[in-house]
């Protein structure tokens, strides 16, 4: 599958997967290799102490970290992700994730990440290793999931 045609089926499915939209979360740029998702910090998102839940920073950062590296055009999944908190998030910000690739052999690759806001401020930086199953992207031409069982 060549690379331009992966980035347009990842589009399509990414259309179609829920839990990013639970949290409102956009794809702003797909490329292999790199990704660009934001999302608003909306009241219903804080923590007990009335700020940004960890597991939505995680949850921003693991959505470009998963379409960058699928961006290749062959099944890729998480080995590990460790992320680091720097600051709080302000509540109404708009949040952004990058992911980019920094080393890549034919069965792993890792990744850089970070998470600010838009005007900059720097709210999280992360790390993250991905599997190359060697399989291509099991999507049809409108980016469904296709069955994989026999």
């Amino acid at each position: 599958m060549k690379d331009k045609q992966a980035v347009e089926l990842l589009w399509a499915r990414s259309r179609q997967e829920r839990f990013p939209k639970l949290l409102g979360i956009e794809i702003l740029e797909i490329a292999p290799g790199f990704a660009k998702v934001a999302m608003d910090f909306r009241e219903d998102m804080t923590n007990i102490f009335g700020m940004l839940h960890g597991g939505a920073v995680f949850s921003l950062l693991d959505e470009a970290f998963q379409l960058a590296c699928n961006a290749h055009g062959e099944v890729a999944v998480a080995l590990q992700l460790s992320i680091y908190y720097l600051a709080p998030a302000e509540v109404g910000a708009r949040l952004i994730a990058e992911a980019k690739e920094t080393n890549a052999t034919r069965k792993t690759a890792l990744y850089d990440a970070q998470v600010y806001q838009a005007d900059g401020k720097r709210i999280a930086s992360g790390q993250a290793l991905a599997y190359r199953k060697g399989q291509p992207l099991p999507l049809d031409g409108q980016g469904r999931l296709i069955s994989t069982k026999p």
